[in-house]
């Protein structure tokens, strides 16, 4: 029977996890788990494509749908893992076909980091983003078609690399 392996996140260290598990195992059932719509990307790049250094954010996708289907990995996009029972070793999952339950041999978190935002007034107000995902990027993009001027909160690359943009 073949080994289950569940990877929730779906971006650098995830599909290198899952890769790294096909070459090793050539017959697991490898499954990735990701809440966004796109595969991996180059999350550094969002400020680039902000700025329009790079043309588009689909120019930063590392691996094409081609990629998953060609290693065999089962990408799950736009799926939120919603409960982990490891117990009976399933994760619960959410995602645009419904809810599921997903067994697993081996579990591995990728989740990456989440972007910090400052515990300041007017943070939740409209035109205040973060920058961690595409759609956080082209929801940017689409505020500098009206916005004059613009403040970023931030002093690591993706913040300075924004400011320049």
């Amino acid at each position: 029977m073949p080994r289950k392996i569940v990877i929730i996140g779906a971006n650098a260290a995830g599909v290198d996890a899952a890769s790294a598990a096909r070459k090793t195992d050539r017959k697991a059932e490898i499954t990735l788990i990701t809440r966004e719509k796109l595969g991996a990307y180059s999350r550094c790049g969002l400020p680039f494509v902000i700025g329009g250094h790079i043309p588009s954010f689909e120019d930063l996708i590392v691996y094409p749908p081609s990629y998953y289907r060609m290693m065999k990995l089962n990408l799950k996009l736009e799926t939120e893992a919603k409960e982990i029972d490891t117990t009976k070793r399933v994760v619960e999952v959410e995602g645009k076909e419904g809810t599921e339950s997903i067994e697993f041999d081996t579990l591995i978190l990728a989740t990456g980091a989440r972007a910090f935002v400052p515990p300041i007034k007017g943070v939740d107000k409209e035109g205040v983003f973060s920058l961690r995902t595409i759609d956080d990027g082209k929801a940017i993009v689409k505020a500098m078609e009206k916005a004059k001027s613009a403040v970023v909160i931030g002093a690591g690359f993706i913040g300075l690399e924004t400011a320049v943009a």
